[in-house]
């Protein structure tokens, strides 16, 4: 049996109070009471911090509570911070990429600063994603934090389309 198996699924109605208190920070944690996700509001971007052992469970539910802050307030710039985590989240990717993806071009988002995790499975599934969501979205991966943020300050809001090329016919 999976981890993911062992507990009770998380629900995204589960953050419905703390999404309509936005800008306030948003703290998801797991049953146990282990924060895996922290969303905080900055002056040019949106902060998602994550924490602990996260799986593609933990990762879905954290996308679309920010998917559901950011159609309420349409920034542009997500700062994606998974130094603090472990595990392997790679089964997320293709929802992120058909189901989250177009919906958050839509809802604004044109720049994504990535901070890689020590934890050699969070790379390799961030590795997956940027290749999967750079056609549509202006992705980069980062070992260091302050480039990130520099480069996230720094990055120039391109118009996106939105549609995935892969599941377009040639």
């Amino acid at each position: 049996m999976s981890p993911s198996q062992n507990k009770a699924p998380v629900y995204f109605n589960d953050f419905e109070e703390q999404i309509t208190a936005w800008p306030k920070p948003i703290v998801l944690t797991h049953l146990g009471g282990d924060t895996f996700f922290t969303l905080i509001q900055h002056p040019h971007c949106i902060e998602a911090r994550w924490s602990g052992h996260i799986t593609a469970d933990d990762v879905i539910t954290a996308s679309k509570v920010y998917l559901s802050v950011l159609q309420k307030c349409h920034t542009p710039r997500l700062y994606n911070d998974k130094t603090g985590a472990t595990g392997d989240w790679q089964e997320a990717n293709d929802w992120l990429e058909f189901e989250w993806m177009p919906k958050a071009v839509q809802a604004g988002l044109r720049c994504l600063a990535h901070v890689y995790s020590d934890n050699m499975f969070s790379r390799l599934s961030a590795r997956d994603l940027y290749a999967r969501l750079t056609p549509n979205l202006q992705m980069q991966n980062f070992h260091n934090q302050e480039e990130a943020w520099e480069w996230l300050k720094g990055c120039v809001m391109k118009q996106v389309s939105g549609r995935n090329p892969r599941t377009e016919a040639s």
